[in-house]
């Protein structure tokens, strides 16, 4: 195996046509020098330099050698650039994963002013059900994930991945116009136990949440339909086929067609967090993510309460991020 140094040496050494002159842009003896070629032409197992009176030459395999090493070189003073800007959060890969009804607003509107800022950085985008989006950061699979946790359905947090809580995100009710309830300002789950429901989880690990709610509230719920399309939910309760729960992440983008209502249910408030790996291996490229995040949620309206930053120690490894009764009752 050629060493990487050596090869700075014999290109050296090329460039100024003497030993001597090598040795001092180095800033190594020419002892160092003469003893770095010699090594260099063992490993190659040829002759690179003859020497003469005024200084040294190249061989032919040392012409070939160098020319080599120039690319080999070239190559590596462009990864010190990219590690040194993935090191400055300015350069490399963000492997970004957001779940559903995320992508709705808080995700692309955090990516665009994200890129905005840093176009260096790739964006790897990827939906993701919370609990394989938590298992990958847990593998260093993903940089940063979107995920949520519902009182009834708690979030488990591996010790290697740090949760920063984004916002509070109270779950509304979605009603065809004509429904019975469509003038009330406020409903409580009792007031839909006779409702057939459109539930938005076909699959993933948040499909016991409603069930578990409507079970704590006194009533089994009628399920008429799971599909994870929140188009499809929209379509059916705009059809008179159910009711549906509305995350308040999308308010923004209710069709006509639909009432929208808050309810009046802890257990079906959840919390948003943006989960990375804890410590040293969090990407700089993360934390200013984050901080889009974070101003985006801000801003995302009445109805989602944002999160203030915690303090640096206040979200560890391991640890779930508050709910909403730990930070409004």
């Amino acid at each position: 195996m050629l060493d990487v140094t050596r090869l700075r040496v014999l290109r050296e050494v090329a460039r100024h046509g003497s030993l001597t002159r090598a040795a001092e842009a180095l800033s190594f003896t020419i002892s160092a020098v003469s003893q770095q070629i010699a090594v260099l032409e063992r490993e190659a197992g040829a002759q690179l330099l003859v020497r003469h009176a005024r200084g040294a030459r190249l061989t032919e395999a040392g012409r070939v050698l160098v020319r080599h090493a120039e690319v080999v070189l070239a190559e590596l003073r462009a990864a010190e650039t990219s590690l040194a800007a993935v090191a400055h959060g300015t350069g490399g890969r963000l492997r970004l994963g957001s779940f559903t009804t995320a992508n709705a607003t808080l995700m692309p509107r955090a990516v665009s002013a994200f890129q905005q800022r840093v176009p260096e950085v790739e964006v790897d985008l990827t939906e993701i059900d919370r609990d394989e989006a938590m298992a990958a950061v847990a593998v260093y699979e993903l940089d940063l994930a979107l995920v949520y946790e519902f009182p009834v359905v708690p979030l488990q947090v591996p010790a290697n991945v740090e949760l920063s809580p984004l916002l509070v995100d109270p779950l509304h009710v979605a009603l065809p116009l004509d429904h019975r309830l469509a003038d009330r300002e406020r409903l409580r789950l009792t007031d839909l136990a006779e409702d057939r429901w459109i539930q938005g989880v076909h699959h993933g690990s948040t499909i016991d949440v409603l069930p578990r709610a409507c079970r704590q509230a006194g009533f089994e719920p009628r399920i008429a339909f799971r599909t994870d399309d929140q188009m499809t939910v929209r379509g059916l309760v705009a059809a008179g086929l159910g009711v549906a729960l509305a995350p308040s992440l999308t308010l923004s983008a209710t069709p006509s067609g639909l009432v929208v209502r808050p309810l009046s249910e802890p257990s079906l408030t959840r919390t948003v967090a943006a989960a990375t790996p804890a410590g040293e291996y969090r990407l700089p490229s993360s934390s200013v993510m984050i901080e889009h995040l974070r101003r985006v949620a801000a801003g995302l309206g009445p109805h989602c309460l944002p999160l203030a930053e915690p303090d640096r120690h206040a979200v560890r490894p391991g640890r779930r991020p508050e709910t909403r009764e730990d930070k409004y009752v």
